[in-house]
């Protein structure tokens, strides 16, 4: 009942090679699938991450419930075979499944079942064997339909048949290098979803909180951690890629979570590095730094935008038309994401996240945490008396210090006291807003360096005065947080969490 698959977007300009290579890989077939998705009145099924889909595969009828896994290839999956004349939808057939019993509480409690989108797709499959197993290819092709809404398909799969998940990786690497092909976690199910509701896209994806058992191990820290930095990224970066005009809506928040996603991410390991049980990540750190700055390069433009716009506008001035367009036109994040540098990045990730524990990773981790976020606590505190004094760079690295102690913190939290944590929480936050705002004035005075026009003067003198009143607020908050309550002294008790 669990499938292991990925998924990439087709460029228009390679699906006819793609299609060519399949051909040429022996055994292949070409088949049509034709299906119908149902949900309730209020889309509870799509609200509980459920799909529930009748398909027609050539000449055979098909039910399948599909649900989400515990990571973003994985999904669960209970299909049930028709005769021609059983062809309508019934959810009690996927009943004595944990998924397929809450199917028909859903329905049972929500109201009846109706189509709301379908699926017209002719697929090119075929399958291949490797050496960890064998995995099935699939191109469809054809398009979503909701009422007169359409919206085009053009999907390459890996799924795997048999064996290991580590061969999908390797043979979806090969292909998605050849075809210059891109990741997208997106079902077929929540695409339809959307087309029915009108949705170009989406809000972005947030970190959800982290909460390790008592008594985990160094291999399940990481696991956890590396999990739910995934889960935050990879659907941002999805959307991302899109490159949809209509969805600039969310892109600025997408770009800003993406970002918050990989700083976690690099947080994760400098605070997992050099202890047993965790796999190399020297390979993956360029390339995530490269990642990080790209968006960075976004983030900047729309951050000026914010902050100077309204400043400008109660003296009649006004930002360039390239500064204010910058946050909804083109800026190349779309093309970067997708490339094939990008896309190897993201495997290796998901190779990490498949990865099987390593000598040492049964050792416990929170003794380990407990010393590392005492010694990233002393580093930063180490410096509020002479915090006046320091120079720009020393003030944003000490700004990234502070963001990692945050991270670290959600990391590792659950095993301590929640009213300690919520305390140390509580001055670490401001600390970090200040100094967030801190930098953000410290950048958009950068990019205006060099500027001669009566704008960008009055832009500095009103970022400069700015940047004077918050120096002795980041000081005064470096000093409450010198001051807070070490949570990590007191343990959290048993029975609790």
């Amino acid at each position: 009942m669990q499938e292991f698959e990925i998924k990439y977007q087709v460029p228009p300009s390679r699906r006819a090679a793609l299609e060519a290579a399949l051909q040429r890989c022996g055994g292949t077939r070409r088949v049509r699938l034709r299906a119908a998705y149902f949900d309730t009145p209020g889309r509870e099924l799509a609200r509980a991450g459920l799909a529930l889909r009748l398909r027609k595969e050539g000449r055979r009828w098909v039910q399948t419930l599909k649900a989400a896994g515990e990571d973003a290839l994985t999904r669960f999956e209970h299909s049930v075979v028709l005769e021609a004349a059983q062809a309508t939808v019934d959810p009690t057939r996927h009943a004595g499944t944990p998924q397929g019993d809450r199917l028909l509480a859903l329905v049972r409690s929500a109201g009846p079942l109706a189509e709301t989108y379908r699926t017209e797709v002719w697929r090119r499959v075929c399958r291949l064997k490797h050496r960890l197993g064998q995995v099935e290819l699939a191109l469809d092709v054809g398009e979503i339909r909701s009422g007169e809404r359409r919206a085009p398909l053009c999907e390459f799969e890996v799924e795997r048949v048999d064996g290991e998940s580590e061969a999908v990786l390797e043979v979806a690497g090969r292909w998605m290098a050849r075809f210059g092909l891109w990741l997208d976690i997106r079902s077929k199910a929540e695409r339809g979803d959307r087309l029915a509701r009108g949705l170009v896209s989406v809000p972005a994806t947030k970190a959800t909180a982290l909460a390790l058992p008592r008594e985990a191990t160094l291999v399940q820290a990481w696991q956890a951690v590396l999990g739910a930095a995934l889960a935050h990224l990879l659907p941002n970066v999805c959307e991302l890629a899109q490159d949809v005009p209509e969805a600039a809506g969310h892109r600025v928040e997408q770009v800003h979570q993406a970002r918050v996603a990989l700083r976690r991410l690099r947080t994760a390991m400098r605070f997992f590095r050099g202890w047993p049980g965790v796999p190399d990540k020297g390979a993956a750190r360029d390339a995530i730094r490269a990642v990080f700055a790209r968006l960075g390069q976004a983030r900047d433009r729309d951050v000026v935008a914010a902050l100077l716009a309204p400043v400008l506008t109660p003296a009649d001035l006004s930002l360039p038309d390239a500064w204010t367009t910058a946050a909804t036109g083109p800026d190349g994040v779309a093309e970067a994401l997708r490339s094939t540098e990008v896309q190897r990045l993201w495997l290796q990730l998901l190779r990490w996240r498949l990865a099987g524990p390593l000598p040492g990773a049964d050792e416990p981790f929170e003794p380990l945490a407990t010393k590392r976020l005492r010694s990233w606590h002393r580093a930063v505190v180490a410096q509020a008396p002479d915090f006046l004094v320091l120079d720009d760079t020393a003030r944003h690295a000490l700004r990234k210090r502070i963001k990692r102690l945050r991270y670290a913190v959600d990391f590792a939290g659950s095993f301590y006291e929640p009213e300690a944590v919520k305390g140390y929480l509580r001055a670490l936050a401001a600390a970090q807003e200040c100094f967030g705002q801190f930098n953000d004035l410290a950048m958009a005075q950068a990019r205006l360096d060099g500027i001669d026009a009566p704008w960008a003067w009055y832009a500095r003198g009103w970022l400069a005065a700015r940047r004077e009143a918050l120096l002795p607020l980041c000081q005064a908050s470096l000093e409450t947080l010198a001051g807070a309550p070490r949570f990590w002294k007191v343990r959290r008790k048993k029975g609790r969490g």
